[in-house]
């Protein structure tokens, strides 16, 4: 519990107003500033999701992440649009949601520090190029947004 208690503190402040506004917002939107009860779901998996890749890499002791691959990414923008436009679930589309957002947060903090992603690529043969790696984080936000709008719909 402790080791939780450390993954909460440790996220930065950033992180977490980024993806409560975003959270709000889009479900505002989405319901017409008269959200229904059932939002509340939607909610509590948009929470879930600010900590869940975090909690997943501890508890199951991954270093290095295969969360931040670009093999998981590309995965996960298949599952993802499955699930914001087939599920029906909000409990699912907040948490795959607030994930996306997660891991878009994880490369803009990784390119601002390193000025690139290769960690992100180590999984693929050989090193990439740096326009491939900024064309690759600039589409999957693109993704991100067409879910977000298919999701409000």
């Amino acid at each position: 519990m402790q080791k939780v208690l450390q993954i909460i503190q440790k996220k930065p402040a950033v992180f977490v107003l980024l993806s409560l506004s975003y959270i709000l917002v889009v479900g505002l939107v989405k319901w017409r500033l008269a959200p229904p009860m059932e939002a509340l779901v939607y909610l509590a998996g948009g929470l879930l999701g600010i900590y869940f890749l975090d909690l997943a890499e501890l508890f199951f002791k991954l270093f290095p992440s295969p969360f931040r691959s670009v093999v998981f990414q590309w995965l996960f923008v298949a599952v993802s649009f499955f699930v914001v436009t087939s599920s029906g679930s909000l409990l699912a589309s907040g948490l795959v949601l607030s994930l996306y957002l997660t891991m878009i947060l994880w490369q803009a903090g990784e390119w601002k520090l390193a000025g690139n992603l290769t960690s992100w690529y180590r999984m693929v043969a050989g090193p990439v190029d740096l326009g491939i790696q900024r064309w690759s984080m600039i589409a999957f936000a693109v993704i991100f947004i067409i879910e977000t709008f298919l999701f409000i719909r």
